[in-house]
């Protein structure tokens, strides 16, 4: 009878005990965030290809290091004209170019990337056959030839009035460039301004008609 009474009050308490224990918690998913970190450029959304939707034209940004594609073919020689309020860049076509004198700039189109794997136009404004180059046109178009070859940084120097070439000093690895051809290229970064006829919104603005 004491056994069966002893037995009863520690199974009792035994009871009591695990009642008052705190539940046990469900794990966050956060507890181990080294199984959720994602690789950058990893395929997550794996069996999809990336459509590029965007191509800007612009200077490379003197906190970036950029290279150039050494491919000839992916650049191209013509006239564009800047809307510097909307800080834009239009196509001229070449039969707009004569309409459209001392609006247009001649340059140089270059296929670029930077360290984050963004494409962009770079364009480098080159000297027409009325006018001589100038530091700014020199140093850019050295710091392009020099960006075929290795990862360059181009920062303005307003003092030595010319750009400042600095090469990265790390073993960085080579660009991975996009499939795209020029032309596409063109296609996205134009999409909407290209100057093709008198009838243009901004033909019509620079002569008054608008």
């Amino acid at each position: 009878m004491h056994y069966l009474k002893g037995k009863w009050m520690k199974e009792l308490k035994t009871e009591i005990a695990s009642n008052n224990e705190a539940p046990i918690k469900p794990q966050s998913i956060f507890s181990d965030l080294d199984k959720l970190r994602l690789s950058i450029g990893s395929t997550v959304f794996g069996g999809t290809t990336e459509i590029l939707s965007k191509v800007a034209v612009r200077k490379p940004q003197k906190q970036e290091f950029v290279r150039v594609h050494p491919d000839e073919g992916m650049m191209l020689a013509t006239a564009v004209y800047e809307d510097k309020q909307e800080r834009e860049f239009y196509f001229v076509a070449p039969n707009m170019m004569s309409a459209m004198l001392g609006e247009t700039t001649p340059v140089i189109l270059v296929t670029a990337i930077n360290r984050q794997k963004v494409s962009f136009l770079w364009p480098i404004k080159v000297a027409n056959d009325n006018s001589s180059g100038n530091a700014w046109q020199d140093s850019a178009q050295q710091g392009c030839e020099v960006a075929k070859k290795t990862w360059v940084r181009l920062v303005a120097d307003m003092s030595l009035g010319a750009y400042r070439i600095w090469a990265a000093q790390g073993d960085l690895s080579e660009p991975e460039w996009r499939p795209e051809p020029l032309n596409e290229l063109l296609e996205i970064a134009f999409r909407g301004r290209v100057i093709e006829n008198d009838d243009h919104p901004v033909v019509r603005r620079l002569r008054g008609l608008i």
